[in-house]
């Protein structure tokens, strides 16, 4: 006696009255919906990757600036400070002399020569009200906010504004005394991204104290 199929199997009979148990989807189908999403998720990391490599540059020459304007500072303080004894001065305390060894510094580092700002501010206003004229600084002492990666200079002689050197005194009458060598800047961003988080420009100060040398009295 011969038995249908349907009885045996009941899964061949569901499919024999047009019931499915399970849909199959397409093989191509689930490859592009697949290759779609990888493309999603790529264009999402690449965006985000390339934000952090722009982050990283400009955090890169922000530092590599802020040494440079250090460098240059400290530079142009020994220059300033130095004492010949075989004419018992110091040649090169003045602004001039000052200057040249803070934009030999500055050049090596991929900036600009300085803007002296001597003798119309020689001692720029601290902001905290601090004696020895070190950061933070006013505003004003800054260039303006358009101007960017351009340091300007201040030369700070004996911790007092007004007194300026254009030319080096023919005795050692400052020695003992303070110099104080100031650079500022505005710092420009090479990404809109890092200018969108921070702003147009982020200021930067280095400044250097050094007493001018002399014979021992």
């Amino acid at each position: 006696m011969h038995i249908p199929d349907a009885v045996d199997h009941p899964a061949r009979a569901g499919r024999s009255a047009g019931f499915q148990l399970f849909q199959e989807r397409p093989v191509s189908r689930v490859r592009s919906g697949q290759r779609g999403q990888s493309t999603v998720e790529f264009g999402i990391s690449a965006v985000v990757l390339i934000f952090i490599l722009f982050g990283l540059i400009d955090l890169g020459r922000a530092f590599y600036f802020g040494v440079g304007l250090q460098g240059a500072a400290r530079e142009g303080a020994r220059a300033g400070t130095w004492f010949d004894a075989s004419t018992g001065t110091n040649p090169n305390l003045s602004d001039s002399a000052i200057q040249q060894a803070v934009d030999a510094i500055l050049v090596k580092s991929g900036l600009p020569a300085s803007q002296l700002q001597n003798p119309g501010t020689t001692c720029p206003s601290a902001s905290d009200g601090n004696a020895e004229f070190n950061p933070p600084y006013d505003s004003s002492a800054y260039p303006s906010s358009s101007v960017l990666n351009q340091p300007l200079l201040y030369i700070c002689y004996s911790n007092v504004p007004g007194v300026d050197l254009a030319s080096a005194p023919t005795d050692n009458s400052y020695r003992g005394t303070d110099l104080n060598v100031i650079l500022v800047m505005n710092f420009g961003f090479a990404s809109g991204f890092m200018q969108g988080s921070l702003g147009g420009a982020v200021p930067m100060v280095a400044n250097v104290h050094m007493a001018v040398g002399g014979f021992p009295t």
